[in-house]
């Protein structure tokens, strides 16, 4: 390694400085235009020293030649022209972008400084062109009679924060489109105090206002939300950075000068920006016909529930007055038919062995309808307790059934000459007294309804 006089002498303005301080002290200074560093003029020695010390990424191009001197914190914008652009021109280092550079340099040169923000620049890094952005000040470095020696620049790329932002506006402007072509209402909201940042016409028809609320805070487009729970909801998730969802949220807005109750569902959504909350997206459907047709429905429903429970409760008195009637009147059929019974009876007994067999036959059948009428009151009794207690199916031998069908319409039968043919019934399970009035109705209606002049023939 080549120790040059600056390394040896320990020039003070070249202490320090990290990897770039060793290398400007160990660089032999000699074989350039600026010569050895102790004849380096004070002003240039002062910019060394600065950019050196700093932490910032600066460079100084000196001399016509545009000699240049940089510090650690510029190697990363130097890339892999680093070390070699070390005591290098400027114009041939940085030859790619050299003719956006050029006017910026005969400026300073001229004794103007100048300031770029976010310039764009196509650099060679790794062997390709890469589109770059910088923002950076070019400053004169005076010498001591007052003209130009070289120049100052502290730099900084500002590439991620370009595209970053260029990312971040192509967002913006699909969000935006995507909601002024939402089919649904959208409402997008800027800041602490709301501004209305964009807004689609469906929501602008929601509420009856023009575009005209763009850029106003939501308070001002909507004064009538002020103390309102649905603008309390905004500022919470403006706050907290926490969506929050409403169904059926009751708003008053105001319609044709006059406040009416509407009721929406809505979702408040937080836009963050690097983590942060910066707006909050509204999305809202207007339920208010929907919710007065429910609310309809439902007094409706009330109304017709309150008619079924008064029916209800005129159905219950109107059983409890036929039960009692039930007991009643079977009670008071049951005494003549007891009588019937009793006194059939005793007329049988006096009677004795005078009765025929045809009269004792007669008897028979006297006290068989009794019983058979005693039974018919018990089974009314039994319907009146319908409502209290169901029914029980129990076995039924059909045959039985039809017997005292026959017995009850014996008569009927004579009178019509019918002929019954009786097949044998099975045993089924049911309630007695039903099946023997189905039983009796049917063969009864077919006695009834038989072609007149002709003796009826019944299959059972």
């Amino acid at each position: 390694m080549v120790i040059t006089k600056a390394a040896e002498t320990g020039y003070p303005f070249l202490k320090g400085g990290g990897e770039m301080g060793r290398r400007v002290r160990e660089l032999d200074w000699a074989k350039t235009s600026l010569g050895t560093p102790d004849n380096w003029p004070p002003s240039l020695q002062a910019a060394v020293n600065i950019l050196l010390n700093s932490q910032f990424p600066m460079f100084v191009w000196w001399g016509s030649d545009l000699v240049t001197i940089y510090n650690d914190a510029y190697r990363i914008v130097a890339g892999d022209k680093h070390p070699a652009l070390l005591g290098s021109s400027g114009k041939i280092g940085w030859a790619e972008i050299w003719p956006d550079l050029e006017p910026l340099v005969d400026n300073v040169f001229s004794g103007y400084a100048t300031w770029s923000e976010d310039l764009p620049l196509a650099i060679m890094r790794s062997d390709r062109v890469e589109q770059t952005f910088f923002t950076f000040s070019y400053s004169p470095i005076l010498m001591e009679n007052g003209s130009v020696g070289g120049l100052f620049c502290a730099c900084i790329e500002t590439t991620e924060k370009v595209f970053g932002k260029k990312r971040l506006e192509e967002s913006q402007k699909n969000l935006r489109n995507t909601i002024l072509q939402a089919p649904v209402a959208m409402f997008l909201f800027r800041g602490e105090d709301m501004i209305v940042e964009t807004v689609n016409a469906k929501a602008l028809e929601m509420i009856r206002r023009t575009d005209a609320i763009v850029g106003k805070p939501l308070l001002e487009a909507v004064p009538e939300l002020k103390g309102t729970a649905a603008f309390k909801i905004f500022q919470d998730v403006f706050r907290t950075g926490i969506a929050q969802y409403g169904q059926e949220v009751l708003v008053q807005l105001e319609r044709d000068g006059n406040l009416e109750d509407r009721y929406f569902n809505f979702a408040y959504t937080p836009l963050l920006q690097d983590g942060i909350v910066v707006g909050v997206m509204d999305v809202a459907t207007e339920v208010t016909d929907q919710v007065l047709a429910r609310r309809k429905i439902e007094e409706v429903v009330a109304l017709r529930t309150a008619e079924l429970a008064a029916a209800n409760k005129e159905l219950i008195r109107s059983n409890s007055h036929l039960e009692e009637f039930a007991h009643a009147a079977s009670h008071d059929l049951k005494e003549p038919i007891r009588k019937i019974h009793y006194f059939t009876d005793r007329l049988k007994n006096q009677l004795g062995d005078k009765l025929s067999a045809e009269d004792r036959r007669m008897f028979e059948r006297v006290e068989d309808a009794s019983n058979r009428m005693y039974t018919l009151i018990d089974d009314l009794l039994l319907y009146s307790h319908v409502s209290q207690q169901p029914l029980r199916k129990e076995a039924i031998d059909l045959n039985v059934q039809i017997r005292r069908v026959l017995e009850d319409l014996e008569l009927h039968i004579q009178e019509k000459e019918a002929e019954i043919i009786l097949e044998h019934l099975p045993v089924v399970q049911g309630y007695k007294r039903q099946l023997q009035q189905l039983f009796q109705n049917l063969l009864a209606n077919a006695l009834k309804f038989s072609r007149p002049g002709m003796k009826p023939k019944i299959r059972m």
